[in-house]
């Protein structure tokens, strides 16, 4: 059991009720969505450098999401069979070793092969790691652990980029093979802090009960709601707002490309920043007025960008829509933790799925629209199944304590 690293009944301020394991998992989610970052401005120079076209390139991208998709019900099983702890250092070794192989590949399709382990390890980690957050952190406190493990990742999100784009400059192979050092030395650094885990072989041995299942998961309308909310998210804020919303700026709207990196940035602060003061309020407030709250600051932030198309509307819609993101993230995980009550890899591997398929669809079927269609249209629809899952959320009952919520 996580005893030496377990909650101190001494703690107080902001880490009050905070897990050792999950402020070894911020740290651990830090340095890995640092490296991400990094690698992120180098595959299309890469890509390029290897002689392929923008369709190769746009493959290459999408073969990271595209294995987190296919690996994450699988990997939700592995954390019921194996626990948390093999696992997540089995997905950091994973992610550090194919970028490292990244690095060295000589050829697009090496490139896409390992871009495609990368995701595999991505999602093995991801998984176990909110697992183990959710399983190690009271209910009462679970939304500001989310918080703060977004935060965490969030910060490292903003942060990476920009470096990377200094690395670009000395190597195009260089991005990768400090992702790949980053990934392991949080691998290293999960070995060594959780080590008290490792004799954990199953969600099982820590509960004595059944794992939860997703058949019964989403018998409950928390459930549904929060996969609802977070299928919107990746949809809209993961998808749309990095595939249409740029073209909206140049096409719409006539501004110079720098402004869609400003407005991206712009709403990554200002999600960052909220991230972990939401996560305080989810566990204040509860899980459904922050839920419905997160989509309704969403939802407006399309309308805004729809209704004003001006420079400033579109601005102050990413700023909203990174404030109703942070609110969406912490409250919908929040949910998953209480009816998983950590008991339910696959529970916790299907709430993920749900943003990464809202991910892949949303930038093709609004693309669609946009392109046959108008942008109106396309964002006007985009905001439709905003107001969708805010109407999921409002039908969830609504509980300030959600410890009996699967119960």
């Amino acid at each position: 059991m996580a005893v030496d690293m377990s909650r101190s009944p001494t703690s107080s301020g902001w880490l009050s009720g905070i897990s050792g394991e999950v402020r070894c998992l911020c740290v651990i989610s830090f340095i890995s969505a640092v490296g991400f970052g990094i690698q992120s401005p180098a595959i299309p120079v890469f890509g390029q450098s290897l002689g392929v076209g923008s369709t190769m390139i746009g493959m290459i991208i999408a073969s990271f999401p595209f294995a987190r998709l296919l690996m994450a019900w699988p990997g939700g099983r592995l954390v019921n069979r194996l626990g948390e702890y093999r696992l997540l250092c089995g997905g950091l070794a994973v992610l550090a070793l194919s970028s490292v192989g990244a690095g060295m590949a000589t050829s697009a399709s090496e490139l896409l092969v390992f871009r495609g382990f990368c995701g595999v390890g991505s999602i093995l980690y991801s998984i176990s790691a909110m697992s183990l957050m959710l399983r190690t952190t009271d209910a009462s406190h679970r939304g500001r652990a989310s918080g703060l493990f977004m935060g965490a990742y969030y910060v490292g999100t903003v942060t990476g980029p920009a470096i990377g784009s200094l690395f670009v400059g000395m190597s195009v192979r260089l991005p990768f093979f400090i992702y790949g050092a980053g990934a392991g030395a949080a691998c290293v650094v999960a070995l060594i802090l959780l080590r008290h885990l490792r004799h954990q072989r199953s969600a099982q041995l820590t509960t004595g009960k059944r794992p939860v299942s997703v058949a019964q998961a989403l018998r409950l309308p928390t459930y549904r709601a929060a996969i609802a909310g977070n299928f919107a998210i990746g949809f809209a804020v993961y998808g749309v707002r990095v595939s249409i919303l740029p073209l909206f700026l140049l096409v719409v709207l006539q501004q110079p490309a720098k402004w869609i990196g400003i407005g991206l940035t712009i709403g990554a602060l200002a999600q960052t920043i909220l991230l972990p003061n939401s996560g305080q309020l989810v566990d204040t407030w509860g899980r459904k007025p922050t839920l419905m709250l997160g989509l309704a600051l969403v939802l407006c932030s399309f309308l805004t960008i729809l209704i004003g198309e001006s420079l400033s509307t579109y601005l102050t819609g990413m700023a909203l829509m990174g404030l109703g993101t942070a609110f969406c993230a912490t409250s919908a995980a929040a949910i998953a933790g209480d009816v998983a009550d950590g008991r339910g890899g696959t529970v916790i591997a299907s709430y993920q799925m749900s943003a990464d398929l809202g991910m892949v669809i949303g930038p093709i079927l609004i693309g669609l629209i946009a392109e046959h269609g108008s942008y109106a249209l396309a964002l006007g629809c985009t905001a439709g199944l905003l107001a969708l899952a805010g109407l999921m959320s409002f039908a969830m009952p609504h509980k300030k304590n959600e410890e009996s919520t699967n119960g």
